[in-house]
């Protein structure tokens, strides 16, 4: 058989080599399942399968720890009040999920189980026992999805009302013909699954594993694949596959800064970035936490992003989720770039993005792209514009008219002629002509604004008119 080039998918996935002993004082604890329910076809206890060489476990956390950090850095209560990714399937080709973490509860299908056979076929498809990871990183990605939410969310899920379909590969995903892997995608996309995570990556292109994937993509499903750790930017570009695939989210990892990871893979093929640093994770043997790095678990936060978009909006094809998420993504270093592509992923403005929303400083060099911003547009139409103008125009008109009243009015007394009114002498002294009847009452101030200012000719305070040339 023939087998790809081993690729260092996660380095470092073992706590031997990545974690320290102090992790715990900076990591978070896990939640418990918020209720306890049955879901028809989810995994459930059953007999302990056959014991792994090197099983990986994990420990328990202190106490007193607070919300998971992811939690924060991706807004999630935000995006959790529109979506939990509620009756979205996530397949997860890896190592298996172990279904008996507390934090899985009720989160796990039994999916399947691929091994290689010396027959013509080349591999054996089998049930797996609901506990089998050897490795545990399966099961980290499946709490990273769909971990379930409990008081103080001190761990969970982007997508806590999720569920997973895992397919296993018994020897591992680095060990095994393609042409297994292409059944084990075949296998998740005819279980239902809406997202598929393949958090594995080869420096070459197979035509079996592209074959599958584009079967997956064809199928309207959303494929997120890891970038790869190699820090690789000669070979083709540092194409890795299936991440280099067309239609595939290629995923590459931040720190808990924002900034790009040094071993992350880089080149023009990127499209998004998840945080991939010093990650609290589920671990296998039925309880416990541990602490990894790399793209495989930044790709399974995209993942979840994608089931609570493929939730809130069933009638939005995969390549519309992935143009959501493409053009909502945060830009890093103010635009698009090698390393994380459109920028970190981001589950609340995913879900509220409108198309053509911030797609230019997402980008546009991916293979899934957003569409790009509709030319600016007047801020009013020429209907508006003209009504506007005319409705300065008559309120003008009425200002004009109020400030000329006083003079209107005092051009009718004096009959329309030029010069001072009647009963007022030329040196401009409020006088009146004579006219016969009693006193008038006093005149309100604002009686100027009728012209009824003209004095009486009654009025004590009047003096005689003088003589003016006519």
């Amino acid at each position: 058989m023939h087998r790809p080039p081993v690729s260092s998918r996660h380095p470092g996935r073992h706590p031997r080599r990545r974690c320290r002993p102090a992790w715990a004082l900076t990591v978070l604890t896990a939640a418990l399942c918020a209720g306890q329910f049955a879901v028809p076809g989810l995994a459930t206890p059953a007999a302990a399968a056959e014991p792994c060489r090197n099983p990986v476990t994990g420990d328990e956390l202190p106490d007193g720890l607070g919300p998971y950090p992811l939690i924060q850095q991706l807004a999630l209560p935000n995006a959790w009040d529109l979506s939990t990714g509620t009756g979205v399937t996530v397949g997860i080709v890896d190592s298996g999920v172990d279904a008996r973490h507390p934090d899985l509860e009720g989160a796990v299908h039994r999916g399947s189980e691929y091994t290689t056979v010396n027959e013509e076929r080349g591999f054996d498809r089998t049930s797996p026992q609901p506990e089998q990871d050897c490795e545990g990183h399966g099961t980290a990605l499946a709490g990273l999805i769909a971990g379930r939410r409990t008081e103080g969310d001190r761990m969970t899920g982007v997508a806590p009302g999720a569920t997973v379909y895992p397919v296993r590969i018994a020897d591992g995903v680095d060990q095994v013909d393609v042409t297994l892997l292409a059944a084990a995608i075949d296998d998740a996309v005819d279980a239902g699954a809406g997202v598929l995570n393949l958090s594995f990556a080869f420096p070459v292109d197979h035509d079996a594993l592209r074959e599958a994937v584009g079967r997956a993509v064809a199928a309207d499903v959303v494929v997120v694949a890891a970038a790869g750790n190699e820090a690789n930017n000669t070979v083709d570009d540092g194409r890795m596959y299936p991440a280099a695939y067309d239609g595939v989210l290629a995923v590459g990892s931040v720190d808990a800064d924002g900034q790009p990871l040094e071993n992350s893979n880089r080149g023009s093929w990127i499209d998004l970035a998840g945080y991939g640093e010093n990650l609290t994770l589920v671990a296998p043997g039925g309880s416990g936490y541990r602490a990894d790095s790399g793209n495989s678990y930044a790709a399974a936060e995209v993942s979840g992003a994608a089931a609570l978009v493929r939730s809130l909006h069933p009638a939005l094809s995969a390549a519309e989720v992935a143009e959501r998420l493409l053009g909502s993504a945060t830009p890093v270093g103010g635009g698009r770039n090698d390393r994380t592509g459109a920028g970190i992923v981001d589950p609340y403005r995913a879900l509220t993005w409108l198309p053509g929303e911030d797609a230019r400083e997402a980008g546009t060099g991916g293979r899934v792209t957003a569409a790009d911003v509709p030319e600016d547009e007047p801020l009013l139409s020429d209907t508006a514009a003209t009504a506007l103008a005319w409705s300065g125009c008559l309120l003008l008109a009425v200002v004009l008219g109020l400030a000329s009243a006083p003079a209107v009015r005092r051009a009718a007394g004096r009959g329309w002629r030029a010069g001072p009114e009647p009963g007022r002498p030329d040196t401009g002294e409020h006088t009146a002509p004579p006219a016969a009847g009693p006193p008038s009452a006093p005149r309100p101030r604002l009686a100027w604004l009728d012209g009824s200012d003209v004095p009486s000719p009654d009025d004590p305070k009047t003096t005689a008119p003088r003589n003016r040339t006519r």
